[in-house]
């Protein structure tokens, strides 16, 4: 695989809750900050849209929204109509919430969810997403997020075999999308990841880290494929990435080790090799000091 769909793979996006909200006339939901991913999808009408730290936006139909661990944030006809706390569940059946009257205007239609990732790895989503993205219905790709949020949608609502599966890679799917289009945002100056995939120089070094972890990569070796000097090579790595090369290399073997100790069951001998160390011991080291907790001990907490 290539090093996003790697790392969209490690983050296993799971535990979906899809919610359909017909709002009419004034009103205005306040939601509690939240420390997972959530999404909304205009379907009809518009909103305003308030955040801690933002200035409000007001969205219209065909627009999406989704925050990475949002403070507390508000939906609403206007500024000045009071916010009511959102409680989950009230309304007609179990996957449509009304707000107002149905006589009392025309009806905002709104989709949304909420989704969580495999905790071994959620500091995995720092690298690629900012915490809020916008993306508007006649913006490249927004075709194709609305062709899978409608597959979602459907899925979600049916008991048809499969659907947890199915879910799981429509929401990888989705993901994706929403990468790509803030990795293609000219305007947009970042750093991390995504950063690092979109320079001509640093791309090659993380696809050759992501496709062979087990080698001793060097700071030369790296620098070789980014044809620059050493030095060059580091403070560009740096700079745009977040962190050095060979800290970027640790990292992604510890993610890995990570996962493999959450949902597999290899030894750590097995676990260390594959990773590029020579024993157990190295191994225990370097993921004792970067995470925190020797990995016989975070397979213990695991198993339980």
């Amino acid at each position: 695989m290539d090093p996003l769909s790697q790392i969209i793979a490690l983050l296993r996006p799971s535990t979906l809750l899809w919610k359909q909200t017909d709002a009419y006339g004034h009103w205005a939901v306040r939601f509690p900050a939240n420390s997972s991913v959530v999404f909304c999808l205009v379907a009809e009408g518009g909103c305003l849209f308030q955040a801690q730290g933002r200035s409000s936006e007001t969205l219209r139909e065909g627009d999406f929204l989704l925050m990475h661990a949002p403070s507390v944030w508000t939906l609403g006809d206007s500024a000045e109509t009071t916010a009511v706390d959102f409680t989950g569940g009230h309304g007609e059946g179990a996957q449509v919430r009304r707000i107002g009257d149905r006589t009392d205007g025309p009806v905002t239609r709104l989709f949304g969810g909420r989704f969580v990732f495999d905790p071994a790895n959620s500091l995995l989503l720092e690298g690629l997403l900012p915490p809020v993205v916008r993306i508007r219905p006649d913006e490249d790709g927004a075709a194709r997020l609305r062709s899978l949020l409608d597959l979602i949608g459907d899925e979600v609502l049916s008991e048809r075999p499969g659907r947890s599966l199915t879910l799981g890679r429509l929401l990888e799917l989705m993901f994706v999308e929403i990468i790509r289009h803030e990795a293609a945002q000219p305007d947009i100056v970042r750093q991390g990841f995504i950063a690092g995939l979109s320079d001509s120089r640093i791309a090659p070094t993380l696809r050759a880290i992501h496709g062979d972890v087990e080698r001793g990569w060097t700071v030369a070796d790296l620098a070789r494929i980014a044809a620059l000097s050493r030095s060059s090579f580091s403070d560009r790595f740096s700079r745009i990435v977040g962190v050095a090369p060979i800290d970027y290399l640790l990292r992604w073997r510890m993610a890995l080790a990570k996962d493999r100790l959450r949902h597999g069951g290899e030894r750590l001998a097995e676990i260390a090799q594959t990773l590029g160390y020579s024993s157990v011991s190295a191994f225990s080291v370097a993921f004792t000091r970067t995470v925190g907790s020797p990995p016989s001990a975070f397979r213990a907490v695991v198993e339980l």
